[in-house]
């Protein structure tokens, strides 16, 4: 899956010279928290958003005298500036329309934002966000279940390796009537729930959770 595939392709943004309260009431009116700000060429140059003003001088309290040597700069300019370039934050990450989501969520989680520009030759055309990402887990399909306690028992076997790297020498599988019952021994009560959302994520319904927490020695950890 790309960022092509989801993204929204009429992306409202916002000019570098264009004052504070013009980009608050665009956020408003189109019910977004962040807005792309584009110069004349079409290129992003930055963005704003809902986290840049809040320390707005229209919404703080008035601070206490303070020195000149102790004036933060930067802040007293995105408190009070009147335009959008005074206020946006310039660093913007980007991606490209044939970035894969799941870099793009990762981009999103270790940056701490909300969306990402989709840039192409250079000029902004469209935006991934949180949100688009997040209709991925409702549109998923679910994989068929297993028929047979066969198939199950090697489906869950298999799981067990790629997912968890457990093996059935430490882990027993075996099914009954469509009832997985796992025998064995795990490192801690952390591997233990691990396994069963393991199971459970398969859709297999109720299963017997026989597994002995066996914690490692110092010597079995080097």
């Amino acid at each position: 899956m790309q960022a092509k595939d989801i993204m929204t392709t009429h992306v409202v943004s916002i000019g570098p010279a264009v004052g504070i309260r013009h980009a608050v009431a665009v956020m408003m009116q189109n019910k977004v928290s962040g807005l792309p700000v584009v110069d004349n060429g079409g290129r992003v140059c930055g963005m704003i958003t809902e986290g840049d003003l809040l320390m707005r001088k229209e919404i703080r309290f008035p601070s206490r005298s303070i020195r000149a040597s102790e004036i933060d700069l930067e802040r007293y300019i995105s408190s009070n500036g009147w335009c959008v370039a005074d206020v946006m934050s310039q660093d913007v990450i980007v991606a490209r329309p044939d970035s894969e989501v799941s870099d793009i969520a990762e981009s999103l989680q270790a940056h701490r934002i909300k969306r990402l520009p989709i840039i192409e030759n250079g000029r902004l055309v469209g935006i991934v966000s949180r949100r688009d990402i997040l209709g991925l887990i409702i549109d998923a399909q679910t994989a068929p279940l297993p028929k047979g306690d066969e198939s199950i028992r090697l489906a869950v076997r298999t799981r067990l390796r790629s997912d968890l790297g457990i093996t059935p020498q430490k882990v027993q599988v075996t099914v009954k009537n469509g009832q997985v019952t796992l025998d064995g021994n795990v490192e801690s009560e952390l591997k233990q729930k691990a396994v069963r959302t393991l199971v459970e994520s398969l859709g297999l319904g109720a299963y017997r959770d026989r597994l002995q927490i066996t914690r490692l020695t110092g010597t079995e950890m080097d």
